[in-house]
């Protein structure tokens, strides 16, 4: 199953939905706020070619572009980046989506190893 199959990113929507909710009752929380950016800025990342078939492709890319901006920003602001090239790196400056890619991979990985220590 790929990043881009319509059924996983149909769970991803869920939950960034849910991450989202979790705001609403946690308002000012910067860690949930972070989780809701990264989460929000993969799925928007990875539905642009499906969204392309119900919408212009340059408005996926747009929120595509500027949700990862969001994050990359928080980060900046916050120094929280998980990801192995620091946000105040320059090469984001022309690559939010690059980003925002390397952010969601490493809460992954740090969600994988979160799991194996409990199970």
């Amino acid at each position: 199953m790929s990043a881009t199959d319509p059924f996983a990113l149909l769970r991803a929507t869920a939950a960034v939905q849910r991450l989202d909710d979790e705001l609403t009752v946690h308002p000012g929380d910067r860690r949930r706020e972070r989780e809701y950016l990264v989460h929000r800025a993969s799925l928007a990342d990875r539905a642009v070619p499906a969204l392309a078939e119900v919408e212009d492709q340059a408005t996926s890319e747009q929120d595509a572009e500027d949700t990862a901006r969001r994050l990359l920003d928080h980060d900046r602001a916050h120094g929280t980046g998980r990801g192995p090239v620091p946000a105040t790196d320059t090469r984001w400056d022309t690559d939010a989506r690059g980003y925002a890619r390397q952010e969601h991979a490493a809460a992954v990985l740090d969600q994988h190893h979160q799991e194996r220590a409990r199970g």
